[in-house]
């Protein structure tokens, strides 16, 4: 098959083309937008791989003007610059996926052979060119491979409105996820509705969703409508939702089924139009199997999923999110703090976060509140947890404290074994010590050959 590499990079256009022959494809090349135009219209190009920035073009405006001129075309979008915004952008304009530089040749070959079937599907079914713009929110940072999948599985969400559920670890940015995918659906224009299910009691968080009538209970003095009504035509985000009972897991199912709620007190159903994101820390697949979380609810929650990977697997955003939340609390706390030095930012590399983002977030905050300095060093910050999880730093050795030299995994390992035996093998109790969730708990159990015992 024909297939068109756009980039200004020419050690990246050689070694594209290389590998593409290689496998058999028929390879064409441009340097910028006008080349690929001409490259597409001379030779019938079914299939483009574009770089997005380029010196003397925008491969974002390329994918417009190809898809508006040809709308058969399928348009994979390279980036060494990954982004929210450049995946929402590209997705919405008609990419068929997105991808972050540097990437694995065998991935990128599994990549283009997906997009070559999606090709051969169209045939002669005519794709409506889709050129909107977007004002994507700028909360969520990083530029991993993991995020850019995050980035692309939000913008495919923005593109339906099917429920989505929004799965991490504590600290990820559950809240801002949901609100990226609001911000960027049709439904943008109306509101966003947020509430916490694990704050509240049963009788409160059925009357907060549903609402009541006067009477309904001591103290409703009137009618009060419900977060549903509220939210109604835009999105309503249900944080913590495996927190809920199974009493409203019930009245949370009849809503996603009917479309209609009840009013605590009342006998009148209710239309409504809402979106539902919901997110939890919880582990909902095990809950399922526990009978603790209705099957068929977590089938209708999880029709698009989105996985925030934990920080400490995405440690190459690091060094950009410490440096964005350094000039936020420079500026708001009125300090000339600047930089961070090159230890400190290893400290921060080699530190676990089981809190992740938000645990960062504090600990640059912390530091720029209390440093006297202009540069933050390793000594400004506090790390309460203990556990280093760079491989680099794994594959150290420390000294415990019998003197006998054991790595930082033999370490960790001990030390979770030991707060398991302290709590009787409460799981629970066990994550609570060590700072972790249940989740990473079962990870971690997993990966040392742990047992853990039923509570």
């Amino acid at each position: 098959m024909k297939i068109l590499v756009v980039d200004d990079d020419q050690v990246s256009l050689n070694m594209l083309q290389e590998f593409l022959q290689k496998n058999h494809f028929e390879v064409y090349l441009a340097q910028n937008a006008d080349q690929a135009m001409q490259q597409v219209r001379a030779h019938h190009i079914p299939l483009v791989l574009s770089d997005i920035k380029m010196e003397e073009s925008d491969g974002l405006s390329l994918l417009g003007d190809l898809k508006a001129k040809y709308p058969k075309i399928v348009m994979i979008m390279m980036t060494g610059f990954g982004s929210m915004e450049g995946a929402i952008e590209a997705i919405q304009k008609g990419a068929f996926d997105y991808i972050s530089k540097p990437f694995d040749l065998i991935k990128m070959l599994s990549l283009v052979n997906k997009a070559v079937k999606h090709v051969q599907s169209l045939g002669q079914v005519e794709v409506p060119a889709d050129e909107v713009m977007l004002d994507a929110p700028k909360a969520l940072i990083g530029s991993s491979p993991k995020m850019v999948e995050v980035y692309k599985t939000i913008a495919r969400a923005t593109l339906s409105t099917s429920t989505v559920l929004i799965r991490g670890e504590s600290g990820t940015g559950k809240e801002l996820v949901s609100r990226a995918v609001h911000q960027n659906s049709d439904r943008k224009n109306k509101k966003f509705v947020a509430v916490n299910c694990g704050a509240l009691t049963e009788t409160l968080l059925e009357s907060e969703l549903f609402g009541h009538v006067k009477g309904a209970f001591t103290g409703a003095q009137g009618d009060k409508k419900g977060l549903f009504e509220e939210a109604n035509g835009g999105t309503l985000f249900l944080d913590e939702i495996g927190d809920i009972t199974t009493g409203l897991q019930v009245k949370l199912l009849r809503v996603l089924q009917e479309g209609e709620i009840k009013p605590v007190g009342s006998n009148t159903q209710v239309k409504v139009n809402v979106r539902i994101v919901a997110a939890t820390h919880r582990n909902l697949d095990e809950m399922v199997d526990q009978g603790k979380f209705r099957e068929d609810l977590f089938y209708r929650l999880k029709v698009i999923e989105v996985e925030i990977p934990p920080l400490r697997e995405r440690k190459e955003d690091i060094s950009e999110l410490a440096n964005v939340f350094l000039k936020k609390y420079s500026s708001k706390l009125h300090k000339k703090v600047n930089e961070i030095s090159k230890e400190g930012l290893q400290s921060l590399l080699n530190y676990a976060w089981p809190g992740n983002v938000r645990e960062l977030e504090h600990q640059i905050e912390r530091a720029v509140a209390l440093t006297s300095s202009s540069v933050l060093t390793a000594d400004d910050f506090n790390f309460t947890q203990p556990g280093i999880t760079d491989k680099s730093a794994l594959s150290k050795v420390a000294i415990s404290g019998t003197g006998e030299q054991r790595s930082l995994e033999e370490m960790e390992k001990s030390h979770i074994l030991s707060v398991l035996k302290q709590v009787d093998y409460n799981k629970s109790k066990a994550s609570e010590v060590l700072g972790i969730d249940r989740a990473t708990l079962y990870r971690k159990a997993q990966k040392y050959g742990i047992t853990l015992k039923n509570e």
